[in-house]
């Protein structure tokens, strides 16, 4: 099949992808609302979040620290850049939604760095990412303010998300 295409025609094609956004949007929205709260898509995030501390940390500490929260976005923008060579903006539409999922819970961590309340996999507070980071940096100050920022780009990645998962059916 050529890129672009679709097996299913006519008005059921529609109906499934309103249905898919719709299903991507239960899935991914109540995420980037209440980060903390836990899911399926979180459990999905940690994994890359760990496997980008693995990746990364062949180029020193401090990449290797950035290296989890990089990784567990760059893994969903990268299928939406793989879509969207493909020409399919509803699929990379709906990775964006996962993206934006992503995006929420790093905020979450960010802004979590001063206090370090957050129950993390290796039970330490100390091995925290980001209050290794911005306490290195003497920005611990920082951490709502960045985390509020990534915040807004978890907003922007929805619409965009949305956007590109309608843009067919919009014109």
């Amino acid at each position: 099949m050529a890129a672009g295409t679709h097996p299913v025609t006519g008005p059921w094609r529609g109906v499934g992808r309103w249905a898919g956004l719709a299903l991507a949007l239960l899935v991914t929205v109540p995420g980037v609302l209440r980060p903390l709260s836990g899911s399926l898509l979180s459990t999905v995030n940690l994994v890359f979040h760990e496997a980008g501390h693995v990746v990364f940390g062949l180029f020193g500490e401090t990449v290797m620290l950035l290296g989890g929260s990089v990784m567990q976005v760059l893994v969903p923008l990268g299928c939406a850049a793989a879509f969207l060579a493909r020409r399919d903006r509803y699929a990379a539409g709906i990775v964006t939604l996962w993206a934006a999922h992503s995006l929420a819970s790093v905020a979450a961590y960010i802004r979590d760095a001063p206090t370090r309340n957050l129950d993390l996999i290796t039970g330490d507070p100390d091995t925290h990412d980001w209050w290794q980071l911005l306490g290195a940096a003497d920005a611990l100050h920082l951490a709502a303010p960045l985390g509020s920022a990534v915040a807004f780009l978890a907003f922007v990645a929805i619409v965009a998300g949305v956007l590109l998962a309608v843009w067919d059916e919009l014109t």
